[in-house]
């Protein structure tokens, strides 16, 4: 069996079998990321829905060097879900921005239900541009302690840091969140 290490450094090298076993090993867990991400947007998704991102995931990988942002092997899992995640939020923004514009197109008597849907959406792609400008590390936190519901404790020792850098990572990331929605004038949500 194949290290992380030498699953990065085959799949890098173009390595077919490498990167079959790289496919094998994390598709449950990259099919859950997504699937998770959906659901917890209440975003309406299908099947088809989570197979595209899933194909989009892994060809991202593949087609680029994304994986040499991996500075430590054992962080993999929580690169690939925050990967899979903002994949999942860039379909959701695509297919949203096309909502939009046949709801608009279609709103004739319906702005005070299209205002909240939007202002709903607007809100949500708020939260993702945050998120999605947060470093790799800071994503991985994020993602850990608000979408998996990781205590600090866990994700300290889950990526082998101080438990006081989870908390001031997660702390700043709610202030700037805070920010973010007081500037748009949604505090009051």
């Amino acid at each position: 069996m194949f290290s992380e290490s030498e699953l990065i450094k085959g799949c890098l090298d173009k390595q077919k079998k490498t990167w079959d076993i790289f496919v094998q090993k994390y598709s449950k867990l990259i099919y859950w990321a997504i699937r998770k991400r959906l659901a917890h947007s209440g975003f309406q998704f299908n099947q088809d829905d989570v197979g595209e991102i899933f194909q989009e995931v892994f060809l991202s990988i593949l087609n680029s060097d994304k994986l040499r942002q991996i500075k430590n092997p054992k962080t993999i899992t929580g690169w690939l879900v925050v990967i899979s995640s903002n994949k999942a939020v860039d379909f959701m923004r695509g297919k949203i921005r096309r909502d939009q514009r046949i709801a608009i197109n279609d709103s004739e008597g319906k702005d005070d239900n299209l205002r909240q849907e939007l202002c709903r959406r607007d809100l949500a792609l708020l939260i993702d541009s945050i998120v999605n400008n947060l470093s790799d590390k800071e994503r991985i936190i994020i993602n850990f302690n608000l979408f998996e519901g990781r205590t600090h404790k866990e994700i300290s020792g889950i990526m082998h840091i101080p438990i006081n850098t989870v908390s001031t990572v997660i702390s700043r990331t709610k202030q700037k969140l805070k920010q973010a929605l007081e500037r748009k004038g949604m505090n009051n949500l």
